[in-house]
């Protein structure tokens, strides 16, 4: 670990250092294993723009219970986890989020953009039980 270390950001800019540093090397990282990658930035923001909106969905479809797109994400279930028991598929990327989660700790400007987001959010709820 360097021997500078790096200062507290404000939450804007921890927000765009967590989204830049780790939130995107994940996500392409995982897209680009499995045969998917950017050809250019445009696509990148597109893929992006696609995973928010499957993650919408599907947390507009736990909430609803049954939906319109419960075989669409069975479907999709299948080609992602291949058949496999999808209890040790998230096993192991838990596994693989608490030592990458490790990795990242170490670094002082993902570090303290965490420390930062979480006095942020603390500071929000704090005045919403104040009001």
């Amino acid at each position: 670990m360097s021997t500078k270390q790096a200062s507290i950001p404000d939450a804007t800019t921890a927000y765009a250092n967590l989204f830049n540093g780790v939130h995107q090397k994940v996500f392409f990282g995982r897209c680009s294993s499995s045969g998917y990658s950017p050809m250019n930035e445009k696509e990148a923001s597109d893929m992006l723009l696609l995973a928010a909106r499957l993650r919408q969905a599907d947390e507009d479809e736990k909430q609803a219970g049954d939906s319109r797109y419960d075989e669409p994400l069975s479907a999709l279930d299948s080609v992602l986890f291949g058949g496999t028991d999808k209890s040790a598929f998230y096993q192991e990327e838990d596994m693989a989020i608490k030592q990458a989660a490790a990795e990242w700790a170490k670094d002082p400007t993902i570090y303290n953009s965490v420390l930062s987001l979480k006095a942020y959010e603390a500071s929000v709820m704090a005045s919403q039980q104040n009001q």
